[in-house]
């Protein structure tokens, strides 16, 4: 997982304050859980032996940097907000080192980085257009740098990895 500084957490709620205002009945994800997920294992057994596998899949990892792309959504059962981040090999190597090292089946989907953002019910037709327009309207001008990955089990911090 990528954690964000206080800095960079405080930077996007700055530039989502006028949304934020705009659509107060969304449910908002709380600042202090804004990190972007690289792989979720589920609930591990060994927490020492994925912690090991970790290291062997990052020990050459360089740091990197994300760079906001825009805010987007999806449907399925509610609206979900979020914010895309330009692709980065740098990320997508890390992806495909994890999976490689837990042997986990690659399928054909690239890794996205995404910070969720909000949530809410599903909109009328016409709600859902006004969202998408004041979305693509919007500019997110954000960059900061990736220098460590964190492994959490629950909301609990049990390693971090650091990038060369």
């Amino acid at each position: 997982m990528i954690e964000l500084s206080d800095k960079t957490k405080k930077e996007i709620t700055d530039q989502l304050s006028d949304l934020k205002k705009t659509y107060p009945q969304f449910q908002w994800e709380p600042v202090e859980n804004y990190n972007i997920l690289v792989h979720s294992f589920g609930e591990f057994s060994d927490p020492k032996a994925t912690i090991s596998k970790l290291e062997i899949a990052l020990f050459d990892k360089k740091i990197f940097y994300f760079y906001a792309y825009e805010v987007n959504l999806k449907i399925q059962n509610k609206i979900t907000l979020y914010l895309d981040f330009r692709r980065e090999k740098k990320v997508e190597r890390i992806s495909k080192s994890i999976k490689e090292e837990f042997q986990i089946v690659q399928g054909s989907e690239k890794y996205v980085p995404r910070l969720i953002l909000a949530n809410y019910k599903i909109p009328s037709k016409q709600q859902y257009f006004v969202i998408k327009k004041r979305l693509a309207n919007l500019e997110i001008d954000l960059s900061f740098k990736i220098n460590k990955l964190s492994l959490f089990e629950g909301n609990k911090k049990i390693y971090m990895f650091k990038l060369l």
